[in-house]
């Protein structure tokens, strides 16, 4: 693992466990993009996985999503995933 690769997962991962243990799940959030839009996705998946192990189900208008800091993981790196290849394959002209 790389140095870089070692701050950003460390980092991410800090930011999303003050926002566990901080009851302010917009920080975990925060944490979780920041592991998925640096490329680090797989570690968003696992972080993300953690934390709904940790939280625990959902209750109230929101108990259908079994795990929605995985699934907000998940979107994070499909919306990384999908913006990387529509900005790389365009040209300069094209922006």
């Amino acid at each position: 693992m790389k140095q870089n690769t070692i701050w950003i997962v460390t980092t991410s991962f800090l930011v999303a466990a003050a926002g566990f243990l901080l009851p302010f799940w917009p920080l975990t959030v925060v944490g979780i993009a920041l592991c998925a839009f640096s490329g680090r996705w797989p570690y968003a998946i696992a972080i993300g996985l953690l934390l709904d192990v940790g939280y625990g189900a959902p209750v109230g208008p929101y108990h259908a999503l079994y795990v929605p800091f995985t699934l907000c993981a998940l979107v994070c790196t499909a919306v990384r995933l999908l913006g990387a290849r529509y900005m790389l394959g365009r040209s300069n002209k094209h922006l």
